[in-house]
């Protein structure tokens, strides 16, 4: 059992962001739960299954929290690395009080606090959230979801007892050329960037617990985030959202496609499309990715009902950049 802050909301956390129908992961609709595999280090993984246990149920008595199943075995510091992981990637230790004091006053997203809104699906590790990031560039969803895929199936570690495989660690996917990751992978350019991130993580030339802990301005771990090859403009953002600073947009077509939308006929630049949510500061992020993804779920109905190999493979059909 873990204790989960008030304003936590487990299938809004879960199913507001489209990593939760990337590998390793993958929800169940019909039990409301997500399971995932977590990498324990370079030879083993486990299988984790993931809901949420409300108070009031029968085996209640301490309030709202979650529940993780994974196998039984596990040593203390294998558990502690499980649980460190849930609690990254459903962003546990987050304070989105701000946030949702600002939708509460707002008429347009006021029903953002009543959901527990912002709190959007990350991974076990900065490593996995940065190759996810890539994997997004300059290509449609239903291709990332593929790409994604190919490398854990490939590269992952594997889950005793299982045909489960955990996100592969840096140094597994250092060991492969970017030859092969563009043949098997079909990962296309995004194959040098992979590899080269890869190498300088294992080599300490990128330090990802640095960034991970970094506590300076937003506009400092843009900075430090861009340096990393293969990272631009809208990885660069998106990674600083990951990262918990969500007052810089991820400009990409698909913001370009919503806002045009919902606007017909008014000409946005990616200056214009910033100070559209300057009002949110330092929430800009989190007040966009609100309006898109209420847009997806009224196209496509409620998120946490979506079968992850039908709708959550086509959310979009649109080329990011």
């Amino acid at each position: 059992m873990i204790a989960a802050p008030p304003d936590f909301d487990f299938r809004t956390a879960v199913c507001s962001h489209g990593f939760f129908v990337l590998a390793p992961n993958a929800w169940d609709p019909a039990k409301q739960s997500l399971r995932t595999v977590v990498t324990l280090d370079e030879d083993k993984a486990v299988s984790v299954v993931i809901r949420e246990r409300r108070a009031g149920s029968k085996a209640d008595v301490s309030g709202n929290g979650l529940v993780v199943s994974c196998p039984a075995g596990l040593s203390s510091p294998q558990r502690t690395t499980v649980l460190r992981a849930v609690c990254r990637m459903l962003r546990l230790n987050e304070d989105l009080s701000g946030f949702h004091e600002l939708c509460r006053a707002s008429k347009t997203h006021r029903q953002a606090a009543e959901m527990r809104f912002g709190r959007l699906l990350r991974s076990a590790t900065l490593f996995e959230d940065v190759v996810k990031v890539i994997c997004t560039c300059n290509t449609s969803w239903a291709q990332t979801v593929a790409m994604v895929r190919n490398i854990t199936d490939l590269w992952g570690v594997p889950a005793k007892g299982t045909t489960d495989r955990g996100f592969p660690t840096p140094a597994r996917l250092a060991e492969v050329s970017p030859a092969t990751l563009r043949k098997k992978a079909r990962v296309g350019y995004r194959a040098d960037f992979l590899h080269r991130l890869a190498c300088d993580v294992v080599e300490g030339e990128v330090d990802l617990e640095a960034i991970e802990s970094f506590d300076g301005s937003s506009d400092e771990l843009y900075e430090i985030v861009q340096s990393i090859h293969g990272i631009g403009d809208y990885a660069a953002a998106h990674l600083c959202m990951l990262l918990g600073h969500y007052d810089r947009l991820a400009v990409d077509t698909e913001l370009k496609r919503f806002l045009t939308e919902r606007h017909p006929g008014k000409r946005f630049t990616p200056a214009s499309l910033r100070m559209y949510y300057d009002r949110w500061e330092p929430y800009q992020f989190l007040a966009y990715w609100y309006e898109l993804w209420s847009d997806y779920t009224h196209r496509h109905g409620q998120s946490h009902q979506w079968e992850p190999a039908r709708i959550g493979k086509r959310i979009t059909s649109i080329v990011q950049k």
